[in-house]
């Protein structure tokens, strides 16, 4: 069911309360004689009005969200528009479950009491079906939610291709911030779900032909705030996003250089360069990926040294193992010319087995 199918019993709701209380309105306001202290005392579904009033923002509030949810749908936000509609979803999470700390404080007083003096019939059973659909609306949302965190394009815009190093870094705070900000209340829509759930079983539980209208009537409010608060959890499923950063990765000579993190989701790097025959690959990856690339790399055109993985046992050589190897090579090398004084840095950083035996042949001749 779609998220405008699901708010249209918030709204229909929220509708039949408001006409019901005008009724209400009208029939306190006929008595002979109404002072202010009347009006403080004015009841309206077993509770002042400013319960009434309560509860007609969190409808307004529930819509709110899913108009929000839908938006999202055709349009890209920003992180200020993100942040102010998380709030919203945490200050109605917050408003549905002081309203559902009322229901429970009603049904105990109502047990207790045994009595029911409701003058207005209410459609119980619609009231209920609504506030299931309210908690359908939420849990969408934070569905929803969660996979517009997954796809950065769709929560931020896009980079520009001229976008300087501090605009980008910029860029991936925004998308750290939203997605933290996003997923800061996630538990606790949780739990006000399930303190929702408890309260529907004891319900259900509490039996009693003689109290059948207004237990119904608490029922459905209780589904209703759960409807509710299915908006608001739809809206804040969002996993926590990690980014790496590293000034830069320069690869030179023969060197085979890989730059890789398995913890992070997004990698920024100020500078990646590959120099001379030099061989790098920069990225971010799971364990299995990386575990994968290195079974590969190594017996591949791709590795600037061949023959350091052993094809027998399938080993991977790790990266420390595979740089001494390379260091005693250039140890052994550099032993057939001892005599030989440094010679200064070219774009190669160690000389090649060609270059060595030319200069053993050099000091012969001399």
């Amino acid at each position: 069911m779609s998220i405008l199918a699901l708010l249209q019993g918030p709204i229909d709701r929220c509708s039949q309360v408001c006409r019901e209380f005008e009724q209400s309105m009208k029939i306190f306001s006929g008595k002979s004689k109404t002072g202010f202290r009347d009006w403080t005392k004015m009841e309206f579904m077993r509770g002042d009005i400013n319960e009434f009033i309560d509860t007609i923002a969190g409808y307004k509030s529930t819509i709110s969200v899913g108009l929000g949810t839908i938006t999202m749908h055709t349009s890209k936000v920003s992180h200020q528009v993100l942040q102010e509609y998380n709030e919203m979803i945490q200050d109605t999470a917050y408003n549905l479950e002081v309203h559902l700390q009322r229901i429970d404080e009603k049904m105990a007083h109502f047990t207790v009491k045994n009595t029911y003096s409701s003058d207005i019939t209410i459609d119980l059973k619609d009231e209920r079906e609504v506030t299931k659909q309210c908690l359908r609306v939420c849990d969408d949302a934070r569905s929803y939610i969660e996979s517009l965190a997954k796809r950065e394009s769709s929560l931020l815009q896009e980079v520009p291709q001229k976008a300087s190093d501090d605009d980008i870094h910029n860029y991936f705070e925004a998308q750290l911030l939203t997605r933290r900000a996003l997923n800061d209340n996630r538990n606790s829509f949780e739990e006000v779900t399930s303190r929702l759930r408890e309260r529907l079983e004891s319900l259900i539980r509490n039996g009693d032909s003689g109290k059948d209208n207004e237990r119904l009537r608490l029922q459905e409010d209780v589904n209703i705030s759960k409807q509710c608060l299915e908006v608001c959890k739809m809206a804040n499923e969002v996993s926590r996003q990690k980014i790496y950063r590293i000034g830069e990765a320069i690869a030179d000579g023969d060197s085979d250089q890989v730059v890789v993190t398995t913890l992070a989701d997004l990698f920024d790097i100020k500078r990646a360069l590959s120099k001379g025959n030099s061989a790098q690959l920069v990225g971010s990856m799971t364990e299995e990926a990386l575990r994968h690339l290195a079974d590969r790399r190594y017996s591949s055109r791709f590795g600037a040294v061949t023959g350091d993985s052993d094809p027998e046992t399938g080993a991977t050589i790790s990266p420390s193992l595979l740089e001494t190897r390379r260091s005693k090579y250039v140890v052994r090398a550099q032993t057939d010319g001892e005599d030989q004084p440094p010679e200064p840095k070219t774009r190669r950083n160690t000389p090649s087995p060609n270059e060595v035996r030319k200069r053993a042949v050099g000091d012969a001749t001399d």
